[in-house]
């Protein structure tokens, strides 16, 4: 039984698991950091990554810093919205671009780490949002009509950077050269994240952004992400999975497991002595006041063995009765018990014992029989 119960909650636990991971995964809530390609949330960009992928390019999202590990793939390395970027990080991402890499990056955040990167850049202020119009022709405008902004922003003191889009006083998106790279700094990433990226133009901007081939990587070490390894690489849903069933098979092993018992006495118990038991009937048939009517069947049952065995009918004669008695050596008490009947308690006793020994005694008719040992 208690094996069917473990069974059971181990059941439980893996259909609960299993509610977890389906709950999780056909209605998730949004979340996530702004700008990064993990968050569904309105200001994530995980969007904009899939429009990426489903356009044909390459999406890698780096979890390792520029400056330490493997190198960066050729093509387009984003980096919007970080929430902090190292100063050997900025000056590797400013390595990359001189090299002949492709950055996009800038956000609401602010800008203060490209000029480590970069050199020289414009200055980001805030301004109103709205649509932001072509303002110079560049790979990053063509086929672009109009960006709208949810946020607002704009880059002032230009220096050399080409103005690509917004307003001439404020715009929204720059480009500029550095050694052999490309970079294009936006004022408010907000046309590339989920809640704008269907919005007049943006998704077209994006496309654009990304460049003609390559590999798009997001950086999402300036998101709070960084490399993990053994549990920590699965996702959420996967490690409860996992817990799950990991509760689920300790359930199992435990219903299977042996039990320890009560404590094995070192002997049977047996029943009490047969002295024991008639004493306890005769307490039994004195508290009843009535011991020689409670006696009757006894004393029938012995009268009636004791016909049988001498032969004397169904109707005998009392003397007859004593006769036979005392061949199977009846004591005196025991004969008045059977032929007269129990008077008192004594009587009850002396009627129990005769019917004993006729149960046990030898030899019928005028064969005498002794006391048998079967006798109470």
């Amino acid at each position: 039984m208690s094996g069917r119960v473990a069974a059971g909650v181990a059941a439980a636990v893996v259909l609960f698991a299993a509610a977890i991971v389906a709950v999780d995964r056909l209605a998730p809530s949004p979340s996530g950091p702004d700008s990064s390609t993990y968050a569904t949330a309105p200001a994530g960009l995980a969007a904009y990554a899939e429009l990426l992928r489903d356009a044909g390019l390459r999406v890698e999202r780096r979890r390792q810093p520029v400056a330490d590990g493997p190198g960066v793939d050729r093509g387009t390395l984003v980096v919007l919205d970080p929430q902090a970027v190292a100063p050997d990080e900025a000056e590797a991402i400013g390595r990359f671009v001189r090299d002949g890499g492709r950055l996009v990056a800038g956000g609401a955040s602010g800008a203060a780490w490209l000029g480590r990167a970069l050199g020289h850049v414009p200055v980001r202020r805030d301004a109103d949002d709205g649509d932001s119009l072509p303002l110079a022709p560049a790979p990053e405008t063509a086929g672009v009509g109009a960006v709208r902004t949810a946020d607002g922003g704009g880059w002032h003191e230009l220096g050399g950077a080409l103005p690509l889009l917004g307003p001439a006083g404020d715009p929204l998106a720059v480009a500029l050269r550095a050694g052999r790279g490309r970079a294009v700094l936006l004022a408010d990433a907000s046309p590339l994240q989920n809640r704008g990226l269907g919005a007049a133009d943006n998704a077209a901007f994006g496309l654009a952004l990304a460049g003609d081939g390559g590999t798009v990587t997001f950086l999402e070490t300036v998101h709070g992400y960084g490399a993990s390894t053994g549990l920590a690489a699965l996702p959420g849903r996967a490690r409860w999975a996992l817990l799950g069933l990991v509760l689920a098979g300790l359930l199992f092993a435990w219903s299977k497991a042996r039990r320890l018992g009560p404590i094995e006495e070192d002997e049977r118990p047996l029943p009490p002595p047969r002295g024991d038991y008639v004493g306890a009937l005769a307490g039994a048939l004195e508290r009843t006041r009535r011991p020689a009517e409670v006696a009757r069947p006894l004393r029938d049952a012995a009268r009636s063995r004791l016909a049988t065995r001498a032969g004397l009918g169904p109707e005998p004669r009392e003397r007859d009765l004593r006769e036979a008695a005392a061949r199977f050596a009846l004591e005196p008490d025991e004969v008045d018990a059977v032929v007269t009947g129990p008077r008192d308690l004594e009587g009850a006793l002396a009627a129990g014992r005769a019917l004993a020994h006729l149960e046990t005694a030898t030899g019928s008719g005028g064969a005498l029989g002794g006391r048998g040992k079967g006798t109470a």
